[in-house]
């Protein structure tokens, strides 16, 4: 309907794969690179984990085109429920015939099939798509295949590609033998910023539109955010957003058209319609103080008291709805320095410096401010929700409002009610979605370096490293013992484990993030997003 519009001759969002408007991310280049790894050093066990949207199919059929000719490859997509209906659709894609009706039967047939083509010096190789449909028991059936092996290599190399509820699944205690066996995890990471606008450009020039700017950078940044970066949603938004513009006759895409747009794809507001306001917050958020046992009453003030009861004063929800919905409006009022300088003030009141009078209108400059009132730390960090959430700690969250910086300070957190952001004593009650779509990604925690401890690396020694060894034993990474105080390969093992439990970067080091988290686990004394910020 718009191509003639907007000088295209193909659909450049269409959700169907096209071949031609493949796109490789970085995250994609280096899943691919693990792979190829992992496959050409004979590794047994690989697993890639992505969110629904994020391209795993799309980095399947890249493998495929990229293994040598000398291996034969079984791909199982959206795999069977059981293990008989898993085995056998396993031989089929081998082209074996199938007549056996038993598991025992199957895995014999599959048998002789690998060693004869071990005989011929070929490799053999199954990936299964979707895997986090598998049962426990189907997955063990899975390890059991592993050990299909000679006296020199395995037999059957296997790839598990699914979305984050096959990590949980791996991590279940009856299939620790099989997580234990695998040698290559790489998780897929949403596109950034950077990788939305060369995303939206690719598929732009494919679809054979000359002109790349078509949609502005402020659109480009709502669409990262309202998207979270994940493929299936840019395209759905994006398609909205160019239909949308053609029907009112503009040539660009804004901001304030791109928010309607995403307003209308239920994937992109946690699920919910919210028709053409694009105020980004839903009413239900209203109802959680009468709907979650007592829920989250938010006023304007810092009282703390107990929650209220079940069935809330009609008041009480009619002062919830206008604290929720004025949070833009607000943030807008208060412009970027405004805002910047507010939450800084609140994150130091929440440290126990409360009317420090700090002047920092630019986050830039808060390790100044900061230092002037207190001996804390500022660590800026560009992270993801999960993160954010688990260090449990106090933050400024710069977040953007049609195009413009804004800032406050997230003050609490809850599994079920969701997230909570401060203005001074104004609170703001959103969900973890809802604070999503407004956040740049950026956040800015104050800390403590409570040890006043170095950055730690491997290759260190002392009674730095010492600490940390008792501490991660403490923690159970490690195992009880004498520390050697040296950093080793099981310290450096030990690390990763934490950060990876952390949501951490696995680079086995130990920065400030590792360290606050570290703190924060060995429950030093901190401010905490979830002891007692929610009402």
């Amino acid at each position: 309907m718009y191509r003639e519009f907007f000088r295209l001759k193909h659909k450049p969002f269409a959700l169907a794969p096209d071949p031609r408007f493949m796109f490789m991310s970085e995250s994609h280049r280096e899943a691919l690179a693990h792979l190829l790894y992992g496959i050409n050093e004979g590794h047994g066990f690989i697993v890639v984990i992505g969110q629904v949207g994020t391209g795993k199919t799309t980095l399947c059929r890249t493998l495929l085109e990229q293994i040598s000719d000398d291996a034969d490859i079984a791909y199982i997509f959206n795999p069977s429920p059981s293990e008989i209906e898993l085995l056998t659709a396993i031989n089929r894609e081998f082209g074996l015939p199938t007549r056996a009706r038993t598991r025992t039967e199957l895995i014999h047939e599959l048998n002789e099939f690998l060693l004869q083509r071990s005989g011929e010096g070929r490799r053999v190789l199954l990936i299964v798509d979707e895997a986090q449909n598998l049962d426990p028991g189907v997955l063990e059936q899975v390890r059991l295949l592993s050990n299909l092996e000679t006296e020199r290599s395995k037999l059957l190399q296997i790839v598990l590609i699914g979305q984050p509820e096959l990590e949980e699944n791996l991590s279940r205690p009856e299939l620790r033998q099989l997580n234990q066996r695998i040698t290559v995890r790489w998780r897929l990471r949403p596109f950034d910023v950077d990788e939305v606008a060369a995303y939206v450009e690719h598929r732009l020039a494919v679809a054979g539109r000359e002109d790349a700017e078509l949609f502005t950078p402020a659109a480009l940044r709502l669409l990262r955010r309202r998207s979270r970066g994940i493929p299936r949603l840019i395209n759905s938004i994006a398609d909205r957003a160019l239909l949308l513009a053609f029907t009112q006759g503009v040539h660009a895409i804004d901001a304030p058209l791109l928010r309607r747009a995403a307003a209308e794809v239920p994937a992109a507001t946690g699920g919910v319609w919210l028709g053409a306001t694009g105020l980004g917050l839903r009413p239900s958020t209203a109802l959680l103080a009468v709907g979650l046992l007592g829920g989250m009453l938010v006023g304007a003030s810092n009282a703390r008291g107990p929650a209220p009861p079940a069935a809330a004063p009609p008041g009480h929800v009619a002062a919830r709805v206008s604290a929720s919905m004025e949070l833009e409006p607000a943030l807008e009022q208060l412009g970027a320095e405004g805002s910047s300088a507010l939450a800084l003030e609140t994150l130091l009141g929440r440290w126990g410096h409360a009317g420090s009078g700090v002047d920092a209108p630019d986050p830039g400059h808060y390790t100044q401010a900061v230092r002037r009132v207190s001996r804390l730390r500022v660590f800026p960090t560009d992270t993801s929700l999960d993160p954010l959430l688990l260090l449990d700690l106090p933050a400024v969250v710069e977040l953007e409002i049609d195009g413009q910086r804004r800032y406050a300070t997230l003050v609490g957190s809850d599994a079920e009610a969701g997230v909570e952001l401060a203005l001074g004593d104004a609170r703001f009650a959103l969900t973890a979605e809802e604070l999503g779509r407004l956040w740049t990604g950026r956040a800015i925690y104050l800390w403590s370096n409570f040890k006043s401890l170095p950055v730690l690396e491997p290759g260190m020694s002392g009674s730095a490293v010492r600490w940390l060894q008792a501490r991660l034993s403490d923690l159970g990474y490690l195992q009880p013992g004498d520390p050697s105080g040296v950093y080793d390969v099981m310290t450096i093992d030990a690390v990763r484990q934490f950060q990876r439990d952390r949501a951490i970067e696995r680079d086995g080091r130990v920065g400030p993030a590792t360290l606050i988290a570290l703190y924060q686990q060995l429950d030093f004394e901190t401010p905490r997003l979830s002891a007692g910020a929610l009402p």
